[in-house]
């Protein structure tokens, strides 16, 4: 078994449970925790006693999304741009990076995934989270695309999940929902209290490893095929490139990205992240109010 910096991998009784584990910064996804996911949950898709995964985060969050403070989606292709990979050659590869991510996933790890969201799912947080099977919320889970507030694309398998109008509501407002009306939507399976979060996926996950395991690869590979016949893989190759192209254009246009007048990207560079943030967010009120 091998070991990792910013996750936490075990196997219990047929049972692997990967916990993304930066909590000081709410999960982020730096580059160190991405490749440590990836690596964590390719181990468990090669271990042939493990026959369901378990997913969540440490501390108050799965993760809040993109790290913007660190070495998030945006430093990397600010390195590619000094690289040579500049404009939209650089943002279609990031985009096709993150969307071939998805497809080796469901392709590749033939166990389901159980995300046991604990806490904030949020951006690119929230897009990682939609990669699991099944979702099993905590009462104090919240989920969200807020990236949109800034000028970001979401390309998201949303709409195939909770269906267009809801996908609209949450995507073009990028309001946070909480886990009562994530339930209703159909977006997580159950709401449990945040005590009892990691038992109930717990008791998932043992029910799943007494199918015979390839019954249950291939009948996961069935649903996963007529979502594909859906034409959800199409979709997102389709918003990959929008997504690409508005990374592309918010960089030669910076005034793109701006809420209700204010210069973000300004305000980022002379006040941090965290101003950014409020902002980006003030026009709009509290949340969560979904």
């Amino acid at each position: 078994m091998a070991e990792y910096k910013n996750v936490i991998y075990e196997v219990r009784e047929h049972v692997a449970i990967i916990t993304n584990n930066n909590p000081e910064r709410l999960n982020a996804l730096s580059v160190g925790l991405k490749r440590d996911i990836e690596a964590a949950m390719m181990e468990a898709a090669h271990n042939s006693d493990v026959r369901a995964i378990i997913w969540t985060g440490a501390g108050r969050g799965f993760s809040a999304g993109a790290n913007m403070g660190g070495r998030g989606d945006e430093d990397v292709r600010a390195a590619r741009a000094e690289e040579g990979e500049q404009g939209l050659l650089g943002a279609v590869q990031s985009a096709e990076e993150f969307r071939e991510w998805g497809l080796r996933w469901q392709i590749n790890v033939p166990q389901p995934i159980i995300g046991a969201i604990n806490g904030y799912a949020l951006g690119r947080g929230f897009e990682y989270a939609l990669h699991s099977d099944i979702l099993i919320a905590s009462e104090r889970a919240v989920f969200g695309a807020p990236e949109i507030r800034h000028g970001t694309i979401a390309a998201s398998r949303l709409p195939f999940l909770v269906g267009p109008m809801w996908a609209k509501r949450i995507i073009l407002t990028g309001d946070h929902v909480r886990a009562e009306t994530a339930l209703r939507i159909g977006l997580v399976i159950d709401v449990v209290p945040h005590e009892k979060l990691m038992d109930a996926a717990f008791a998932l996950a043992k029910r799943i490893s007494y199918v015979p395991y390839y019954a249950v690869r291939y009948n996961k590979r069935m649903i996963d095929g007529t979502m594909e016949a859906m034409g959800m893989n199409t979709a997102l190759a389709y918003s990959s490139m929008l997504d690409a192209i508005g990374h592309a254009t918010s960089r030669e246009h910076p005034l793109i990205r701006a809420t209700d007048g204010a210069d973000l990207r300004k305000i980022q560079k002379e006040g941090g992240t965290r101003a950014f943030i409020q902002a980006r967010d003030e026009p709009f009120g509290p949340s969560p109010h979904l």
